[in-house]
């Protein structure tokens, strides 16, 4: 991370410099599409499970993505030679679950193993049924770097991009509301597993590509690493789903998970 936060200092060092040279700004306003990439967009792994004490587990990194939307702007400046800019931009990408269902099921199917049950609650309760649910990935990528136009003609510019800088992030939340029944046939609905998360921050970068069309339009293709944010958070467990839970409140502390995604923006440049 040290390295990292270095890279990010030099970039800005840079930028503060070449800026007074040229001086000659344009904004870009964009809109953009999120595709979740590796573990980003997994819905669940061999970690993904149900434990006696720590409730349901959505399994190691995967962040369970689903395509999103954002919005964002980015400041350019012309340094040095021709076709050489300097860039600052900021974003927010919001990114829903898709592992409500898939997840839903996948667990249904473990605790109706008798075993596994009868470990898991009391005898005198059996799990009928179980709906989980989740808010949205938040990820807020403040960032800097460098793009190269290459201008065929007036009307039509080819660029690629390199950036790097901090991102905020906040994971979904997630609540499991299990069906419940007695032998004496009694039901109850029951939220057996609420867990809600902190912004983290991390370190991430962006390789970019795309297409200004007449000095205005630009379509672009971008790759985003957003490296493995640690989460903090609060737990809350039901006694009567894991009788043998220590603590009916538990803190969370350092939960890994890995973001990466392909975006797709399409946006307009003014003032230049």
């Amino acid at each position: 991370m040290k390295n990292k936060l270095i890279f990010v200092i030099i970039l800005l060092l840079l930028s503060s410099t070449v800026y007074s040279q040229q001086g000659e700004l344009s904004l870009h306003l964009f809109g953009s599409a999120s595709l979740p990439n590796g573990d980003f967009g997994k819905n669940f792994d061999d970690y993904t499970r149900v434990t006696r004490l720590s409730g349901f587990r959505t399994g190691e990194k995967i962040g369970l993505a689903e395509t999103g939307a954002g919005v964002g702007a980015e400041l350019i400046a012309p340094v040095w030679f021709r076709g050489l800019n300097w860039v600052l931009s900021g974003r927010i990408i919001v990114n829903g679950v898709n592992g409500e269902s898939a997840l839903s099921k996948y667990h249904s199917q473990i605790v109706g193993d008798t075993t596994i049950t009868t470990n898991i609650i009391k005898e005198r309760n059996i799990i009928k049924s179980i709906n989980l649910e989740f808010g949205r990935w938040i990820n807020i990528p403040v960032m800097t770097g460098f793009r190269y136009d290459h201008h065929f003609s007036h009307k039509y510019t080819l660029y690629g991009s390199l950036q790097a800088g901090v991102n905020l992030s906040k994971a979904p939340s997630k609540k499991a509301t299990v069906g419940l029944m007695s032998f004496e046939g009694v039901k109850e609905s029951v939220t057996a597993d609420d867990t809600q998360f902190n912004f983290a921050r991390d370190f991430g970068y962006e390789l970019g590509i795309g297409f200004v069309f007449y000095q205005t339009y630009n379509l672009g293709f971008r790759y985003l690493a957003l490296s493995t944010p640690r989460f903090d958070g609060t737990q809350n467990l039901s006694e009567k789903v894991f009788p043998e839970i220590n603590s009916l409140k538990d803190t969370i502390l350092g939960e890994d998970r890995s973001i990466s995604m392909f975006i797709v923006t399409l946006g307009i440049q003014l003032f230049r």
